[in-house]
């Protein structure tokens, strides 16, 4: 147990300089190898441009992999934390945005859900959509995502709910790691739609389709001005 406590403080001061950390990836010790990849990852915002440069001139193999490995790491840490979106749910995140936001439309909506956790996640795809509009409801059963289209200042007014059993298509599943994201795009015709503020958001059936997920996942809220 000392001599790993000693191991361990020569191993710190040591690495003050970069440069050690990244000899030590080839060592021949595992735990000195793990302990350096640790190391470089904990200070990789700082080492980022080092870290780069090094990926370019490393020519061992195993080195240059950790190195990668290392870098997407940081990657993908820095892409959740500045993944915006609503809720989560599973594991994930969903984000909302549109090609544009004032005319008379059509709208492309696109979805964007990102795996925001620290290991490689399936997601199931999106084939079918409900919609819940301003002037009706269309329901599918099987429909992995619902789209809600709200006016900003809501009128009184009846609504039709349509029914469709047998409509929902299975979406292929897609394998992500940390930090990536699935697209996906559903395509707003806006035609019919009186002028005014429309809020629109996704919702995501997780709790149907991602086992161990509590609560649907929804993203969050783009608005629309819709004009004639």
């Amino acid at each position: 147990m000392v001599a790993e406590f000693c191991l361990l403080g020569t191993l710190l001061l040591g690495w003050e300089d970069p440069s050690l950390l990244l000899r030590d990836l080839s060592d021949d010790s595992i735990t000195v190898r793990e302990r350096a990849a640790a190391e470089l990852h904990r200070r990789g915002e700082v080492l980022r441009g080092f870290l780069m440069d090094a990926l370019g001139s490393v020519g061992d193999l195993e080195t240059r992999e950790r190195l990668l490995g290392i870098l997407r790491r940081l990657g993908a840490e820095e892409r959740i934390r500045d993944f915006g979106g609503g809720n989560r749910a599973g594991g994930f995140g969903a984000s909302l945005r549109s090609d544009g936001f004032f005319g008379s439309g059509p709208f492309r909506l696109q979805l964007d859900i990102m795996n925001l956790g620290a290991n490689d996640r399936e997601l199931p795809g999106i084939a079918s959509w409900e919609q819940d509009l301003p002037d009706q409801e269309l329901r599918l059963n099987g429909a992995q995502a619902r789209i809600q289209v709200k006016k900003f200042i809501a009128s009184a007014g009846l609504r039709r709910t349509i029914c469709r059993s047998g409509e929902g298509v299975a979406a292929a599943s897609r394998l992500l790691r940390p930090g990536e994201c699935a697209r996906f795009e559903f395509v707003l015709d806006a035609k019919g739609f009186p002028a005014g503020d429309y809020d629109v958001s996704v919702e995501y059936f997780a709790r149907d389709l991602i086992p161990g997920a509590e609560n649907n996942l929804r993203s969050n809220t783009v608005r629309l001005m819709i004009r004639k």
